[in-house]
């Protein structure tokens, strides 16, 4: 059977793809028949960040839990804080940034569009 379930409570902590800040994934592509490239809890220190970068064949979806940070995407600088959502559209230069002295803390989910 496919994975239905995960808790954060027996999930590994590990690096980001962008070696900055940490995550655990709930579910990866290997898991699902679908696009679904990953789905995750991720969380950022205070001065974490990742370096502008693109993904030319996946769409992202961040939905901010606590802390504080920017998202830039494009020419857009995102404020984050709790409650906010930020859709990445596939191809779309994007940088992400925690700021506050409590740790930034995101639902993510990535999907492949082609």
């Amino acid at each position: 059977m496919e994975r239905i379930t995960a808790s954060l409570l027996h999930l590994e902590r590990e690096l980001t793809a962008h070696a900055q800040g940490a995550k655990q994934v709930f579910l990866r592509n290997s898991d699902t028949p679908t696009n679904v490239t990953q789905v995750a809890y991720g969380i950022f220190t205070k001065a974490d960040y990742c370096e502008l970068h693109t993904h030319p064949t996946m769409e992202e979806c961040f939905f901010f839990l606590k802390g504080e940070g920017i998202y830039v995407v494009d020419d857009q600088t995102i404020p984050l804080h709790h409650g906010v959502f930020v859709r990445i559209p596939a191809g779309v230069s994007h940088r992400l940034e925690a700021t506050g002295d409590d740790p930034l803390e995101y639902v993510y989910f990535g999907v492949a569009t082609s």
